[in-house]
C-alpha cells in the first residue's frame, strides 16, 4: 500500500494555483506581444505614409524639372533665336492658335506662368488657389510620317525654300527641303507638344471628389487635352522665374510674375526695360520650384501647428490638422533659352 501511495504522488498534474500563475503569466506575455505588434505596425505605417509624401514631393520637382530644361526647343534649325516671340492661350488647342506662322517667322513662349484666378475654361478641376505653367515645345524625336489631327513643324535648312518653317496638320503642306535642297528628302517633322502643370483639389473628381490635392498635367493629344494625375498629396506649388536682364544666359533677378514691371526689386542690371511683358518672358532663362506636400494620411495624435515657406512671401499655415507637411525647392534651368545666349 505504501508503496502503491507513493507512485500515484509522483504522477499528480498542478495545483490550481499553479495553474492561475501560468495562466496569468502567459496573458502578460500576449499584451506584450500584441502591444509590440501594434506598435510595429503603428510606426510602419507612419514611416510609409512620410515616404509616399516624400516620394510625391521629389518627384513633383523632378517631372517638373525635366519638363522645364526641355522647354522652348522648337528643333536644331536655331530659328528661335531670331523668331518673333507670340503668346498664345492658356487653353489653346487649334493649330492655328498656337503661336507658330511661317511669315515672319513667330514661334511661341517656352514656358509661361499664370497666376491664381486665370481662367481656364479647359481645366475643369482647377483649384482657384492653384498657379498654372504652360511648357511649349517639339519633340526631340522627329517623325518620318504626319498622324490625323496632331500639329507639327517642320523648318527649312535649303536657301531655296521660299518659306523658312512650316506649322500644321495638313501633310500636303510640308513640302520643305534639307541643306541638299532634295524634293525627295525632306526636312524633319517635330510633334507640337503643349503641357500645363496644375492643382486639382481631387485625383478621382468624378462625383464630389476623393478630396485629394493632386498635381495634374494637361497634354495636348489630338486638338484636344489629355489629363493625368502626376503626384498626390501635393496642396501647393509656386513658381518663381528667373529672368536675364543682361542677355548672357545667367538669371539675374528671380520674380513672381515676369509679366509686371519689377524694376524696383531688380536692380543688379541698369538699364533694364521692364514695360514689355512679353520681351520679360522671353527672357526667363530658369524657374525655381517651390512645393508643399502632405502625407496621404493623417497621423494618429498629430496636429500641424507650423508654417510653411513656399517662396511666394506670406508664410502657409499653420492646418492644425493631422497631416504631415514637407516643403521642397529646385531651380530648373531653361537650357534651350539660356544655352545660345551663352
Amino acid at each position: 500500500m505504501k508503496h502503491r501511495h507513493l507512485h500515484r504522488a509522483r504522477h499528480q498534474g498542478f495545483s490550481l494555483v499553479e495553474l492561475m500563475i501560468g495562466i496569468t503569466l502567459s496573458l502578460l506575455l500576449l499584451i506584450a506581444l500584441g502591444s509590440l505588434y501594434l506598435s510595429t505596425t503603428r510606426t510602419r505605417s507612419e514611416f510609409s505614409n512620410s515616404a509616399e509624401q516624400m516620394e510625391n514631393g521629389r518627384y513633383t520637382l523632378d517631372a517638373l524639372s525635366r519638363e522645364l530644361e526641355l522647354a522652348g526647343f522648337f528643333g536644331p534649325s536655331g530659328l528661335a533665336r531670331s523668331a518673333v516671340t507670340s503668346s498664345p492661350d492658356v487653353c489653346a488647342a487649334d493649330a492655328a492658335a498656337l503661336g507658330f506662322v511661317g511669315s515672319p517667322v513667330t514661334m511661341p513662349l517656352g514656358v509661361q506662368g499664370f497666376a491664381p484666378g486665370t481662367a481656364a475654361p479647359c481645366l475643369n478641376d482647377l483649384l482657384p488657389s492653384s498657379e498654372i505653367l504652360v511648357v511649349r515645345r517639339v519633340s526631340t524625336t522627329p517623325v518620318a510620317a504626319v498622324s490625323a489631327g496632331q500639329a507639327y513643324l517642320q523648318a527649312s535648312a535649303c536657301p531655296d525654300d521660299t518659306d523658312l518653317l512650316v506649322f500644321g496638320a495638313s501633310a500636303p503642306a510640308f513640302k520643305l527641303r534639307t541643306k541638299a535642297c532634295n524634293a525627295a528628302v525632306p526636312a524633319e517633322l517635330r510633334q507640337a507638344l503643349v503641357r500645363i502643370f496644375y492643382l486639382a483639389g481631387c485625383d478621382q473628381c468624378s462625383g464630389s471628389g476623393d478630396g485629394v490635392p493632386t498635381l495634374k498635367m494637361a497634354e495636348l493629344d489630338g486638338g484636344t487635352f489629355r489629363f493625368s494625375s502626376l503626384a498626390q498629396g501635393i496642396e501647393d506649388v509656386h513658381f518663381v522665374y528667373g529672368v536675364d536682364m543682361d542677355g548672357n544666359g545667367s538669371p539675374d533677378c528671380y520674380v513672381g510674375d515676369p509679366g509686371t514691371n519689377n524694376a524696383a526689386a531688380c536692380t543688379t542690371v541698369a538699364g533694364y526695360d521692364w514695360n514689355t511683358p512679353l520681351n520679360n518672358w522671353r527672357n526667363v532663362t530658369a524657374v525655381r520650384v517651390n512645393v508643399l506636400a502632405r502625407t496621404p494620411r493623417k497621423s494618429t495624435g498629430w496636429t500641424d501647428s507650423r508654417t510653411y515657406d513656399v517662396g511666394r512671401g506670406p508664410l502657409v499655415g499653420p492646418f492644425n490638422d493631422g497631416y504631415k507637411r514637407h516643403t521642397y525647392a529646385q531651380v530648373a534651368r531653361l537650357a534651350n533659352v539660356a544655352g545660345p545666349r551663352e
